[in-house]
Parts: structure tokens; sequence; C-alpha cells
């Protein structure tokens, strides 16, 4: 005998608002008891997952800040139900929510009324267990947040819950569901709980479509129009991997068999109607400005500051791409938002607006890189992130700049800026150049010919060869680029020694600085690698450590040893703060720079990171770990970030480089 219960009794156990520390992994697995637990729960665990993941994900709606719609791989689309009067959305009071009132996400000035929570699909279905006790099951996607209910922490992640109470003890109980299979073992008391929730992390919208949800679960037949279902009324549903919630296994007190089976779930979802709206690029360029942007809605108009709200128009058939070219009279905004008006709510995007267009862009003809950008009057762009490609360019007619650089091998992008926000990045086209010469014919392999004993000295007829007293010469090649820590380099003894034609012997040691680990110390071309300075877990900047210093002895077949021949490995990035740095207290905080290995590609694996700390109170306190992207750049940015004013940062990257910035209230 099976029964199944309303969504919000689902959700009494545990209580609602969860709360999620930032940064958590991809997939969380927590398995907790519900009271007087054992160490049995070892066991609990997902023994089946579902290949059936969600397709796609909308863009953000800057309204609420959460994504406008996913998509499963049926091509059903659900979007956030988010009318507390509609009993079909399922939103419950709770302090500081009136699901009578209007959804406002709390902002600068403005007093909101969101709920901690809230679904694209809820599922859940309960069982009772052959003996007494019961299983409940909630299968969601969730809009949540990480700390507080305020823009700037919103997430979404996939759960699946599992929640057994007073069913067989010590027990091990199997339960396969529409989206899987999980596996508990309960304590003495018959509880047991599991709860994997993918993936709870501030603005990691993407991450639940490799989760175990999907298709989403809907009613098969009769559900309300333009609704999964209604989530006040078991039912029948399809979607998933089964359309069943049921157990198997052996209650080890009795040694009976454990089997109950349900196919009455409730559902709440509501499919989707708006079709959201990206703003893709805003630029200005001879008085107008020009704005992109894509959607599946018909009626988009772009605002701004200093601007006429203007419709924008849609390419034909079913293209996705919009565009609107307005004229600027005056200064024009630092952004600009479109506005999809058929969706309901409207949904809203928006995107930082650049001077700088690239005019011919950048190419390469085999021996000279070429970039040619325009940039609004007064403007002086340059090409950052690339070392070697960076510099300033030389203005010409009609706001033109254009940069020059010889060179063999170009850079894959360049990107051109007048400031942290306005840059435009463009690939290199390669227009013409020879090809690269051949390598050199492999040469055939010898049999191996045995040893070979040099004599010298002697009577020449078998006599005593002399000793061998002259001291071979031990020599390391120099590096011409900085090491990059945490990625092995090769380093060569062989170059430029001298009598190393007898050396039988290479000794590689470390005289000083962080211990590198050598792949071998006894061969003439070791692979050695360089530590981290420092990981983004760290909490407080590491003190500065020296560049490691290595040493060479060899020995040749007399046995005579080699004086040491030293190297020091170069092995810090480059670290910069741009200047563009700011922070408005209660709206914005904007910083970066740039992280670079002198030398070496800025594609690499594994890729840098920086530590960025406030150091404005004199203390240093911690404010974020960022990436370094392929271009050699890094970027912070948090709205409304830090309620103290931000004057001044120190900024550590894992690579050991550092700069010290302030930062400005622009």
């Amino acid at each position: 005998m099976s029964t199944s219960i309303g969504l919000n009794e689902l959700l009494r156990d545990p209580p609602r608002r969860p709360r999620f520390r930032r940064g958590l992994a991809a997939s969380v697995v927590l398995m907790l008891g519900v009271t007087g637990i054992s160490a049995s729960v070892a066991a609990t665990k997902v023994t089946e997952t579902n290949k059936f993941q969600l397709e796609a994900v909308g863009p953000v709606n800057s309204k609420y800040g959460f994504p406008a719609w996913y998509e499963d791989k049926t091509g059903t689309r659900v979007e956030l139900c988010d009318d507390g009067r509609n009993p079909l959305c399922g939103l419950a009071p709770e302090e500081g929510f009136d699901p009578e009132q209007p959804l406002v996400l709390p902002r600068e000035g403005v007093a909101g009324n969101f709920p901690h929570e809230i679904f694209y699909m809820l599922a859940g279905s309960e069982l009772d267990l052959p003996g007494g006790g019961s299983a409940v099951l909630t299968l969601g996607l969730e809009a949540a947040f990480g700390n507080e209910v305020a823009d700037g922490e919103q997430m979404v992640f996939a759960r699946q819950r599992l929640v057994v109470k007073d069913g067989p003890a010590n027990s091990t109980l199997s339960f396969p569901h529409p989206y899987g299979t999980i596996e508990v073992d309960t304590d003495a008391e018959g509880n047991a709980k599991l709860v994997e929730d993918i993936s709870p992390a501030v603005g990691n919208f993407n991450t639940p479509l490799g989760s175990n949800l999907g298709p989403f679960l809907k009613w098969d037949t009769g559900a309300p129009e333009g609704y999964l279902g209604n989530p006040d009324v078991p039912h029948r549903i399809v979607g998933g991997l089964r359309t069943t919630f049921s157990v198997s296994g052996t209650n080890a007190a009795t040694g009976a068999p454990v089997s109950a089976s349900t196919d009455q779930f409730t559902v709440q979802g509501k499919i989707a109607t708006n079709t959201g709206v990206k703003a893709e690029h805003a630029v200005v360029n001879d008085g107008y400005l020009d704005v992109f942007a894509t959607s599946r809605g018909d009626v988009l108009e772009v605002e701004g500051q200093n601007i006429a709200t203007t419709p924008m128009e849609k390419a034909p058939g079913n293209s996705e791409l919009a565009y609107a070219r307005v004229k600027v009279d005056g200064a024009a905004p630092s952004e600009v938002t479109v506005r999809n008006l058929t969706d309901d709510p409207q949904s809203t995007s928006t995107v930082s607006v650049t001077d700088v267009s690239v005019a011919t862009g950048a190419t390469y003809d085999g021996t000279k890189l070429t970039v040619t950008a325009k940039a609004a009057p007064g403007s002086a762009p340059k090409i950052t992130g690339i070392t070697g490609f960076d510099g300033s360019m030389v203005a010409g007619a009609d706001n033109t700049h254009e940069g020059t650089f010889e060179t063999v091998a170009p850079p894959v992008n360049v990107t051109v800026s007048t400031s942290a926000t306005s840059k435009v990045t463009v690939p290199v086209v390669v227009t013409g150049g020879d090809p690269s010469p051949s390598g050199l014919a492999p040469i055939p392999e010898s049999p191996d010919g045995g040893p070979v004993t040099e004599v010298e000295g002697g009577n020449g007829a078998g006599g005593t060869p002399a000793a061998d007293t002259e001291k071979p010469t031990a020599a390391i090649a120099e590096l011409t680029a900085s090491v990059a820590r945490g990625i092995a380099t090769e380093l060569d003894g062989g170059i430029g020694s001298t009598d190393n034609v007898g050396v039988v012997k290479y000794e590689w040691s470390q005289v000083s600085g962080p211990e590198v680990a050598f792949d071998k110390k006894d061969v003439v071309k070791p692979r050695v690698t360089v530590p981290f300075f420092t990981t983004t877990s760290a909490t407080a900047p590491a003190p500065l450590d020296a560049d490691p210093v290595l040493q060479l002895v060899v020995t040749d077949a007399a046995g005579n040893r080699s004086d040491p021949a030293t190297i020091t490995l170069k092995s810090d990035d480059v670290v910069t703060v741009d200047a563009a740095s700011r922070h408005r207290v209660g709206k914005e905080i904007r910083l970066s720079g740039t992280a670079v290995v002198p030398g070496a590609p800025t594609l690499l694996n594994p890729s840098s990171s920086v530590n960025i700390y406030n150091t404005s109170s004199g203390t240093p306190v911690k404010i974020a770990s960022v990436p370094v992207d392929t271009l050699g750049n890094w970027e912070y940015r948090a709205k409304p970030g830090s309620g103290q004013r931000v004057s001044s940062i120190h900024v550590q990257s894992t690579r050991g480089g550092e700069a010290r910035g302030v930062v400005g209230t622009g």
C-alpha cells in the first residue's frame, strides 16, 4: 500500500531556506541522519545515474537574476513559477515573503519580497514501507540564494533527496525512481537520508545540465494548461527512466523481503512562454550606438541614459538575431538594457558599452601582424593581454588606430581596449606567408656496436695507459623563458659542456629555493616542476620566496668529477592591477588586471588564478580568488560588493607574481 502527499508537506523536513557556502563542488552528496544515525550510512549512495539530462539553459533575466528557462531533451521548457497567488506555483508564505504581493528582488533602496527558494520543476512521492515506516522522494530544479536573498547571490541547482523514517532497522534498501536508483543503509531506528545537490554555486547556471535530472516529469494526461501538473494532486507521470518510485531489499531483523511501489507523484512546474533575451554587444561608432542581441522574442527594445528608447529589428525567418542603431547626442551611456516586451514578466539583459569598434580587425601576412581599430573621438585604444603584442596604437585619420608587430608566431586573438570594460576581441586572420620549412629527415638506426674503450699513453703494445686526471666540465643550457610553476620544464646538461664525450654520470640536485620535483636526477635532460606559489584556498597572502637554484655535477669514465654548474629558474609571473579598477560602495566592485608568465604562452594547463586581498585597513582581508583567462587577463565583479570602501588591493598569483593597486570610486 502506498500514499502520496502534497509538495508543501515534502518541504517541511528539513525546513525551507537552505543555506550553501560559495564555491561548493559541482556534486555534493550529504548523507545525514534524521536522528540517531549510525556509521552504517557509509553505504548510502546513488547506484544508478540518469543519462537523459537537461539540454539547455536560457539567458539570464536581469529582473530576478535567474535564467529565463531550462529545456530538456524532449524540447520542453520550464520557467520560474513566480505567482504566489497561483496554487499551481506552490509558493508558501515565510518570513520576509508575502505570496499575495508581487515578487520584488531586494536591491539598493528597494524593499524586497522574494522567497528563499522558487522552482522550475518540483516533484515528489511517498512510499509506505512493509512493516511500517515511510520513504519520501523529492526531485527538483531549484532557484535559490547562496547566503541571503539578494542580487548577486542567485544560484540554480538540481536536487534528488530521499528520506527514510521508521523503516526496517540496520537494513540495505534500494529505491529506483524516475531519475535513477538510490541505495541506503538504515540505522538502528530504521532511518536514513541522502541529499544530492548539483551545483549549489552562486551564478553557476550551467552545471544543473549535467545532473541526474531530466526530462521534466509531468502528468501522463490531463495536466492544467501550461503546467506540468498540480502540486496538490497525486497523479501518474511520464518522463525519466521509469514512472514509479519503489523499494526492494531484505529486513535484516526478520529476513522478510521489503518490496513496495507507487506510480503517484505530485508535480509542480510552469511550461515556459517566455523566450528571454541576451544583450550581446554595444559599441559607439561615429555618433551612433550599435546594439546586438539574441532572442526568440519578436518585440525587443533597447534603452539607456541619454538615448531614446528604440525598437530592435529581427532577422527574417527563425533567426534569433536582433539589431538596433541609435543616434547618440552627447555622452554615450556606460551600459544599455535590452528588453523583451513579449515576456511576462518582461525579460531584460544589460551590457556595457564599448567605444572601440574593430574595422579591418587583425591580420597576419606571414611576417607582420597588423591590428586596426576605430574608436570614439578622444579615445586612445591599445592592444592588451598578450605579452609581446601589447602597447599603444598609432592614431590615423577618421579616428582609426593601427599597431604592427614583426613576428613568426602570431597570437590566436587580439584584444583592443580603452578601459577595463571597453574592449573588443577579434581573431587573427592569416592573409599570406610562405609554408613553414620541413623538418629534417629521420636518421636511420644503426646496429649497436658494443662498448668502445679509448686508451691514451702506454707503449702502444698493451702497456699501462696514462691516468686521466683532467676534470670534465658541467654546463647547463640557459632557458629562453620563465618557468611556469606547476608545469614540467626540461633542462639540458649536455649543451656547452667540454670533455663530456666520456661523461658516464649526471647528478642533479637543488641548492636553494622552494623544493622542485625532478622526474629523474641522473639523466642529461631531466624534467623539473616548480611548485605553485599559493593556492586559491589561501586566506592570507603568502610570504615571498626565492627562485629555485639547481646544480649539476658530471663524472667521466675515469671517475673525475666536475665542479658544480648552477641554474636559477625564473619562476614568477608578472601581475598587474588595472588603473580602471573601482568600487562604488553599495553598488558594484570591479577589479581587473593581468597575470602573464614572461616568454611563455598564455594558454597554460593548469591555468593560473589570482587571490585578491583588501588592504584598505592595513590587515589584508581576502576578497576572492578568480581564474586568469587564456589572454592573461583576470577580473572580479560583484554587486553590490563589500559594504566597506575598498581603496587598495594586494593581488597574488598562484604562479608567484604579485601586485598592489589603488581602487578608484569611478
